[in-house]
């Protein structure tokens, strides 16, 4: 079994704080792959030295650390765009059957692959533009990591995603041999554009390159441009590779069909090698040889294969091309003794795909998150979602309760939370988590910093989306109180609605009655005339409400009705002590009315309330201005005369002419 011996080393940060006895560091987690560190006192060890444990933690500083935070735009790109293909995924794994289920996997793992590939290259028009060197090495970086991302997905993919029929592996491996090796290709056109294209110093490395890739038509291209082309050698040569067999599923032969033209096609191979048809010719020789699948000349030509999979896959093309998916392992040992590989990265990724292989996808992932750096958990989140519904991974628990789809795409998920713009990306991948989703949403939820009330109603339409009330009310609370410190108390109240929460609305409903009584006029006409059921949350809300209602009525004209909805506020006893003055007030020009409007029991009630205030002797009473307190005394005489006239007018006592 492929193993990584190497674990990467962990990130170290470096605090700018004095390093003191009696002072060490304490953290709290913030938001993904965050912590916010602060400084704390450490225990004493004598309780006699409780005294001493405010020293040197004055002025203390809170620091937010973060890693793997750093994502340039083409891996946002790449985030963004993987996300749509996974939404889409997950909801086709729900509504289709296997065999068209099946079809959409591949899809999705090659339409996965197309948004790597379309990133890796605007990756190299910024590389090959960039003039300051630092940031070049950066997008390089970025670029061979992409290409690695790729390497191993597109294995992954031919392996365990789009399985062959009847496991023959070979044409598929020749395509990804091919695509992600293409120097043989670069250096053929090269060789093709010299004047005399035999006389380049690379020609030969050319026809191997191509030829041990069975890109055997431009090989016979190349040998049509030597000079001594027309030479029988040279003709031999060009037959034997036209006549080789190619398997490909699109013809309709069978596995032993092909099996049995191909050792036909060998044995003449060898059969004219050993004639010595190419003696004169040395290197036309080493073409046949390879065409016989000689274990001699692959040796000699390690230099042609880049790595030990290229050299594995090479030989097995002219040795044993039937060979099954599940014989590869029994190969892997001769051609890596052969191919001596040098570099720790090297080595890391050799490990990875040994472990591919292999058939240890397990392997894969785990030295896939040890080996690569920011891409790794965008890689593995959606190549295991992917290998899940395909049925490769696993499905039993880890020792924490998650299986290991879950247990990478709550990862991948963690640190798009920490970007502060990628969070809503994660998101949706925890709903797609089912057993740990909800309460790591939950938590995050919790963290996101609400910097404006914008991010706020996204962050809310989230919470009542997926029915989180006590996240959602939090949200509604934290917003309400922004706005209440900055006085937007339209906005305060509107925030404080959503969250129903009585106690809070109740003061921000006294402030707007504060402010009544202070500017003669309410703000925020519209929220009041449009509270609507809102207004039986609480009291003091109902009389907000209804108060504007009587002003509303009275400007109309409506004065019966407006008298009416006032003493009903006087009697209710709705309002803070503090605004009766001003609502008894309101009934003076009900007083003064030609016509009475206000009868014996409606005067008493507002003669009642007016002793009741006195008698308690409330601030409001107290601190009346010369003017209100001349206007109380105009309320004392308008509600005598009124109720007189409610008495004369009521019949209670006959007048004499």
């Amino acid at each position: 079994m492929a193993s990584s011996t190497v674990e990467r080393e962990p990130s170290e940060f470096k605090l700018p704080v004095p390093n003191l006895d009696n002072v060490g560091l304490n953290c709290e987690w913030g938001l993904g792959q965050q912590l916010h560190v602060f400084q704390t006192q450490k225990p004493p060890a004598n309780t006699s030295d409780i005294g001493e444990l405010n020293l040197g933690v004055e002025n203390q500083s809170i620091f937010d650390i973060r890693w793997n935070a750093e994502m340039h735009d083409i891996a946002r790109k790449l985030v963004n765009e993987s996300h749509n293909i996974f939404v889409m995924l997950q909801g086709q794994v729900k509504s289709l059957a296997e065999p068209a289920l099946d079809a959409q996997l591949r899809k999705a793992s090659k339409h996965y692959r197309g948004v790597l590939k379309a990133c890796q290259m605007e990756l190299i028009q910024l590389a090959e533009s960039c003039e300051d060197a630092a940031r070049k090495l950066k997008y390089e970086t970025y670029i061979q990591e992409f290409e690695i991302v790729q390497l191993i997905w597109s294995l992954c993919q031919i392996i365990f995603i789009d399985v062959a029929p009847g496991g023959l592996i070979l044409t598929a491996l020749l395509d990804w041999l091919q695509w992600h090796f293409p120097e043989g290709k670069y250096l053929a056109k090269e060789v093709c554009q010299e004047e005399q294209s035999c006389s380049h110093p690379k020609y030969w490395e050319a026809v191997f390159r191509l030829l041990l890739q069975g890109n055997t038509e431009n090989v016979r291209l190349l040998l049509s441009l030597h000079t001594h082309s027309q030479a029988d050698s040279f003709i031999a040569v060009d037959e034997l590779l036209r006549k080789m067999p190619h398997w490909t599923y699109q013809h309709a032969q069978s596995a032993a069909e092909f099996e049995m033209k191909w050792r036909h096609w060998r044995e003449e191979c060898i059969r004219r090698y050993e004639a010595g048809e190419f003696a004169a010719y040395p290197e036309l020789e080493m073409v046949v040889q390879v065409l016989c699948g000689d274990e001699a000349v692959f040796k000699e030509l390690r230099d042609s294969c880049e790595t030990w999979y290229h050299h594995l896959i090479s030989k097995l093309l002219y040795q044993n091309p039937t060979v099954r998916l599940t014989d590869l392992t029994f190969h892997i040992k001769s051609s890596q003794a052969v191919f001596i590989q040098t570099g720790l990265n090297s080595q890391e990724l050799d490990n990875i795909l040994q472990a591919a292989f292999e058939f240890d996808i397990h392997q894969v992932i785990k030295d896939t998150c040890t080996f690569l750096s920011n891409p790794s958990w965008w890689f593995v989140a959606h190549l295991a979602d992917l290998l899940h519904h395909c049925k490769q991974l696993d499905p039993q628990k880890l020792p924490f309760g998650s299986n290991l789809r879950e247990y990478l795409l709550l990862e991948y998920a963690t640190a798009l939370m920490s970007h502060e713009s990628l969070w809503q990306v994660g998101v949706d991948y925890l709903d797609f988590c089912s057993i740990f989703g909800s309460s790591y949403l939950e938590s995050y939820i919790e963290h996101i910093p609400l910097d404006n009330e914008r991010k706020a109603l996204k962050v809310l339409h989230i919470c009542e989306e997926r029915k989180l009330i006590l996240q959602a009310q939090s949200v509604c609370k934290i917003m309400g109180m922004k706005c209440l410190q900055q006085e937007r108390l339209g906005s305060a109240l509107s925030w404080f609605l959503r969250s129903k929460d009585a106690v809070v609305i109740k003061q921000v409903t006294n402030k707007f009655l504060t402010e009544y009584c202070e500017q003669g006029k309410f703000s925020h006409l519209d929220l009041i005339d449009h509270l609507g059921p809102s207004m039986l949350i609480t009291n003091s809300l109902t009389f907000l409400g209804k108060y504007r209602e009587f002003h509303t009525m009275y400007d109309k004209g409506d004065l019966e009705g407006a008298s009416s909805l006032l003493l009903s506020l006087i009697s209710s006893r709705l309002a803070p002590k503090t605004f009766w003055m001003t609502l008894l007030m309101d009934a003076l020009p009900l007083l003064n009315l030609p016509k009475v409007i206000l009868n014996i029991q409606q005067t008493y009630e507002i003669m009642h309330c007016l002793e009741e205030l006195q008698r308690d002797g409330t601030t409001s009473y107290k601190t009346l201005s010369e003017a209100e307190v001349e206007k109380a005394k105009l309320l004392r005489v308008a509600l005598k005369k009124n109720l007189s006239r409610a008495i004369i007018e009521g019949g209670s006592i006959k007048v004499e002419s």
